[in-house]
């Protein structure tokens, strides 16, 4: 009796720690942060499924390649229809050499393009041929099964930082972007690209993106930042006794971006590494 008459009194404590009145503000207080810690647990999981359906992963000679970016699916759809149907003329080599011709016709679009808002139309061209060149040089050798896994990779590479730093000059010295600051643009790029080549040593790991953000992304941004350049007139803001234009906050702001991700990277990265490492010290104990 004594036993049953105790399991009564705990279930009815367990009714009243599950019950809440709405007029106790302490009881409201704790059924809305059930409910948004649930909801919270939910969205975050779907932003985490959404992500890993964007997410394309495969082998790239003896390293896996992964990319997060938002037009990865449809662009490798692209590539598995292009390949097939490339003449055979066309070398990976040529398409390398595709995208360092594109680069230095961006550059040529913006500087001539200060003077004749009309050239700018050669940024757009160079950005569409870079993308086709430096997406697809490695896709083509793969599908042909010509791949040159050392050779590839260090021309694939030292490649893109030539790009991105003859694109920043050409950017620096048209008058709408001040040198200093598409020199720092061009810096965090290419800090990325280290962080990035840094992984693939350590992890055998190459990641195109950073979040949802990949090169071709940045290429459809600089696309739009160029669209933006041709319909809109250059604006002069006196910062300091410093005359700066709307293109050079644009630019110094997603530099900054660029750090931030940098920087969370970093200490992301570091820490998984450290983690690693130490799980070591246990084996040898």
């Amino acid at each position: 009796m004594f036993g049953i008459k105790a399991n009564n009194e705990t279930n009815n404590e367990k009714k009243k720690d599950n019950e809440f009145n709405i007029f106790d503000v302490k009881s409201m207080d704790e059924f809305i942060e059930k409910v948004t810690l649930g909801f919270n647990k939910t969205l975050e999981k779907e932003i985490k499924e959404q992500i890993r359906r964007l997410k394309v992963e495969y082998r790239r000679d003896d390293q896996n390649a992964i990319n997060n970016g938002i037009t990865a699916k449809a662009e490798e759809r692209i590539k598995e229809w292009v390949c097939p149907r490339t003449p055979a003329w066309v070398t990976p080599d040529m398409l390398t050499g595709l995208g360092v011709i594109a680069a230095v016709m961006i550059a040529i679009g913006f500087v001539i393009g200060f003077w004749d808002r009309n050239y700018l139309l050669l940024v757009l061209i160079g950005l569409v041929l870079h993308w086709f060149g430096d997406s697809f040089d490695g896709s083509l050798a793969r599908y042909r099964k010509k791949t040159r896994p050392n050779f590839g990779y260090y021309i694939d590479h030292i490649v893109d930082s030539i790009s991105v730093l003859i694109f920043s000059l050409g950017l620096g010295l048209s008058g709408f972007v001040k040198i200093e600051i598409a020199l720092l643009f061009a810096i965090m790029y290419l800090i990325l690209i280290v962080h990035v080549e840094l992984v693939t040593y350590v992890q055998n790991e190459f990641k195109y993106s950073f979040g949802l953000i990949g090169p071709t992304e940045m290429r459809i941004i600089g696309g739009m930042f160029t669209l933006v350049i041709f319909f809109q007139p250059v604006t002069y803001y006196n910062i300091l006794g410093h005359y700066l234009t709307q293109y050079d906050f644009a630019v110094f702001g997603i530099t900054i971006a660029m750090f931030l991700v940098i920087v969370v990277s970093i200490l992301q990265k570091g820490t998984e590494l450290d983690r690693i490492d130490r799980k070591e010290w246990k084996k040898n104990i």
